[in-house]
């Protein structure tokens, strides 16, 4: 049966309100009667009916409807027949039976089944606040289904965005990872070239300079001899001169094998340290303390020969730019941190000198960075400056031996 529009809807409370309802009924009749209590319910009921399957099929195929009510049993047809067309396709439809009888065992087999309700034909009055209740359902199934696809829609664009950041995050971590790598490398070929310049420096110093001024000095002492052998007044202005060359031959001499004599004599730490203590009291006729404290972990001869040039360059400026009198260095286990300090009496370090780039510091920074250590610059209670390079250490690092309270001082 085409679809049947019934222009003499009932006005209930308002303007009749559209329906589109499928009828699975073989009787017009009993059709007509569904129809006409639909629309004194106040709905304007857009309907077809069908009693076979090929035609609810096509029903269902050409129209969304609103509603289905079904005869319970008929001769080519049945209500749970055309429930099992519906639940097919997929659909959420409100699904009634109207039946002029059947069984309570009957009704409650269709309702697990998937129908909503079932109204008895005698008792039509039910008909409506059924599909009221039921329509109102649907429309809570359907927004929540909305809801729910659009929470999963959302969940998907969340997992792409989250995966695609990630993706981002491991770019960005690949390459700062490179680009610290290649800044290691970097500060390790800095490192390698201030030391070899050094080391050019103090060879020039030994080789050109030092020999340039004892020719100096042998060509002084000779012109002093002819002086005081003509009794020349001069010759106790040239025996100043000479003795002034002298100093200067000593400062060169001991500036060249300071940057000439750069390599670290063995690998562990406290006994390098030590040397470069007695290095400094030979050199500058300076006090220089040692003295360390704690279970000294092995170290890796890269780490040791870093720390010693730390302390070597801490010292060197304690004594240039400084002006020490005196320097003490300390070596001690505290926890899990291998600490290396570095205290002088001289001028007080200005933190704005920090700014000024000086090579030096720059230096000092780069090798602890290449061990994974902190350096920190302070001024000292008083006077003077207090370098601190603090070094992680592992739990249960080998030890090569126990440094309790062991002290070398001036």
């Amino acid at each position: 049966m085409e679809m049947k529009v019934n222009p003499k809807a009932a006005r209930h409370g308002g303007p009749p309100r559209p329906l589109r309802v499928l009828i699975v009924e073989d009787s017009e009749f009993d059709a007509q009667l569904l129809l006409h209590a639909l629309e004194r319910g106040g709905f304007s009921p857009n309907s077809q009916i069908v009693q076979t399957c090929e035609t609810m099929e096509a029903a269902l195929e050409r129209t969304q409807w609103d509603l289905i009510l079904a005869d319970h049993a008929m001769p080519e047809f049945s209500a749970l027949a055309a429930l099992e067309l519906v639940k097919k396709r997929g659909l959420d439809l409100p699904f009634i039976i109207v039946s002029g009888q059947i069984e309570e065992e009957t009704a409650v087999s269709a309702m697990k089944a998937g129908a909503h309700d079932y109204v008895m034909k005698g008792r039509l009055a039910r008909l409506v606040p059924a599909v009221e209740r039921e329509l109102r359902e649907a429309k809570v199934r359907c927004a929540q289904r909305k809801s729910e696809e659009e929470l999963r829609r959302s969940q998907e664009e969340l997992e792409i965005r989250v995966e695609k950041r990630t993706a981002d995050l491991k770019a960005a971590n690949l390459q700062l990872r490179r680009l610290l790598e290649e800044r290691h490398r970097l500060e390790n070929e800095l490192l390698e070239i201030a030391e070899k310049e050094r080391q050019r420096i103090g060879f020039d110093l030994h080789d050109d300079l030092g020999q340039k001024l004892t020719g100096l000095m042998l060509m002084l002492k000779g012109l002093h001899q002819h002086l005081a052998k003509d009794q020349h007044p001069c010759a106790a202005e040239a025996e100043k001169v000479l003795a002034l060359i002298e100093q200067i031959m000593h400062h060169t001499h001991d500036l060249a094998r300071q940057f000439s004599s750069l390599d670290v004599q063995g690998d562990h730490l406290p006994s390098v340290l030590r040397g470069l203590a007695e290095n400094v009291r030979k050199m500058f006729s300076l006090p220089c303390d040692f003295n360390v404290r704690g279970i000294i972990p092995s170290l890796p001869e890269h780490t040791t020969t870093q720390l010693y040039k730390i302390a070597q360059e801490a010292v060197s400026n304690a004594i240039k730019h400084g002006k020490a009198r005196r320097v003490a260095i300390h070596l001690k286990r505290n926890r899990e941190r291998l600490v290396m300090t570095v205290i002088n009496d001289g001028s007080s370090f200005d933190p704005a000198g920090q700014t000024k780039n000086r090579m030096g510091l720059r230096i000092m920074n780069f090798r602890a960075n290449t061990i994974g250590a902190s350096l920190d610059i302070n001024p000292n209670d008083g006077s003077g400056t207090i370098v601190t390079c603090a070094l992680p250490i592992k739990n249960g690092a080998r030890t090569t031996r126990r440094e309790i309270g062991q002290a070398v001082t001036a």
